[in-house]
């Protein structure tokens, strides 16, 4: 499946607004949670792709998912979907966890195909 990442330039052309999803630990909920994949960039000093989620109820967050070097993809392990290609606009079910201080996702499962 083809990447559906954006560039920022991109993103910011779109007219997409970055800033009201937050990504503090205080600002991401934790836990199994099912949100919306609005859209994803590429993220600027590292190698990962920034994911924007929405809840019900207008609670916006982000996640980062980064490289998996032995895999040589965006997959969190072998059983979760490549996040590079994972549709957006669609729900998922996610595992957030916390770890030093900040918010992580543990899994992600696609709610819809």
């Amino acid at each position: 499946m083809e990447s559906n990442v954006l560039a920022w330039s991109k993103a910011l052309q779109m007219g997409l607004h970055t800033k009201e999803y937050p990504y503090s630990i205080t600002s991401v909920p934790t836990g199994i949670v099912v949100a919306r994949l609005d859209f994803k960039i590429w993220a600027k000093k590292i190698m990962g792709i920034n994911g924007f989620f929405s809840q019900q109820g207008g609670l916006r967050f982000q996640l980062t998912v980064f490289l998996n070097k032995q895999l040589k993809n965006y997959q969190l392990n072998r059983e979760t979907v490549d996040f590079a290609s994972c549709p957006v606009n669609s729900l998922y079910e996610l595992k957030i966890g916390v770890r030093k201080d900040r918010p992580y996702l543990e899994s992600i499962q696609c709610l819809e195909l």
